[in-house]
């Protein structure tokens, strides 16, 4: 049986708070944007997370192509204008 100690203990926490839910990536929503160049709305998997919205302007390729190989995981992706030999010989040369 529980001692009148350890009752007052938990009487005293009161109710817990829900546990926070990870805010998970679900799907990147690219349109055009009215600078004539992209935007970029994160939408995630749980509700209580608002979707964020990130803008790129015409001249930002490349940090559109940044932004979405670390959002989405895209590693192996190429950015326009280097080539995976490209890449490769690089590397080989430096060592």
């Amino acid at each position: 049986m529980a001692s009148h100690g350890a009752l007052k203990e938990v009487a005293a926490e009161g109710p817990r708070a829900p546990k926070k839910l990870p805010k998970e990536l679900e799907h990147i929503r690219l349109t055009p944007a009215e600078n004539g160049g992209v935007s970029a709305e994160h939408y995630f998997s749980h509700y209580e997370y608002k979707p964020e919205m990130h803008v790129f302007a015409s001249g930002q390729h490349k940090e559109l192509m940044a932004h979405l190989q670390k959002h989405l995981s895209m590693g192996g992706v190429n950015t326009p204008g280097k080539s995976k030999t490209d890449s490769a010989e690089s590397s080989e040369q430096e060592t």
